[in-house]
């Protein structure tokens, strides 16, 4: 249960809240107290992932908490550092050598779900655990996958896209977006034996909690609660869809039938 201390999480997180503020500064005309509310509390789940016992528990005693982990850096903390960006700040960051491309529909779904299936390989998997280096980069490469596919659903970031997509087809990109997490959530959940080796050797922080009880939970996890954002989402998606129906119904002049 010990706290543990990686300057270069704390200089990452420097870094971002660092460059958020320069690009805020220079958009003052399109940035609001509201955005800046989101994108640190993209950067606290950040630092409540990395830098709290959650991740000594993690590494050291229960898969479980793991899957908790990814969760938070992977689906929590994307949307809501991009709910944090105004459409200008978006369109700055989109000048980034390379970026733009990836910030389509097709690429920023494939790229993630390739994340989430490939680290979880068992291999690759227990690799992270055992390297430091790899371990790091698996983290960034679950938060960069993560921004990559909550681009094209906030409306901000989206706004200059090639390929906007509307509300019906947002809502498919993020059903389509639960299969990769789904996947590794019911393997999982229903394995008869445990995948990962490392959890086979280390100590057992809950004595009743055996390796395979604790993987089963760890697919619970990915499955539940790694659904919370997309429900919000859609949700979200789905009362703007009807006030909008709504608005346009009330506009129509008597008489006339909206298709």
């Amino acid at each position: 249960m010990t706290w543990p201390f990686d300057p270069t999480v704390y200089l990452g997180l420097i870094a971002m809240a660092g460059g958020y503020l320069l690009l805020a500064r220079h958009r003052i005309e399109s940035h609001t107290a509201g955005r800046s509310l989101f994108f640190f509390a993209g950067l606290l789940i950040i630092w409540l992932a990395l830098e709290t016992p959650l991740d000594r528990i993690s590494d050291d005693s229960l898969q479980s908490v793991h899957m908790v982990q990814h969760v938070l850096i992977g689906f929590v903390a994307p949307p809501l550092l991009l709910l944090g960006l105004s459409s200008s700040m978006a369109r700055a960051l989109e000048r980034l050598p390379g970026l733009r491309p990836l910030t389509e529909p097709v690429p920023a779904q494939l790229l993630f779900g390739t994340v989430m299936l490939v680290w979880h390989l068992p291999v690759l998997y227990d690799l992270t655990l055992s390297s430091e280096v790899v371990h790091v980069f698996e983290h960034l490469t679950f938060m960069a996958g993560g921004v990559l596919f909550w681009w094209p659903v906030i409306s901000a970031t989206s706004a200059g896209a090639r390929h906007r997509m509307g509300e019906a087809m947002t809502v498919l990109y993020l059903i389509f977006g639960t299969f990769p997490q789904d996947t590794v959530a019911v393997i999982l959940m229903f394995s008869h034996a445990p995948f990962y080796a490392h959890y086979l050797a280390v100590p057992r922080l809950v004595p009743w909690l055996d390796p395979l009880t604790d993987q089963l939970l760890a697919g619970v996890v990915l499955m539940a609660a790694g659904k919370i954002s997309f429900a919000v989402a859609i949700l979200r998606i789905g009362f703007a869809w009807v006030s909008r129906v709504r608005a346009e119904d009330r506009a129509a002049p008597a008489g006339t039938t909206l298709t």
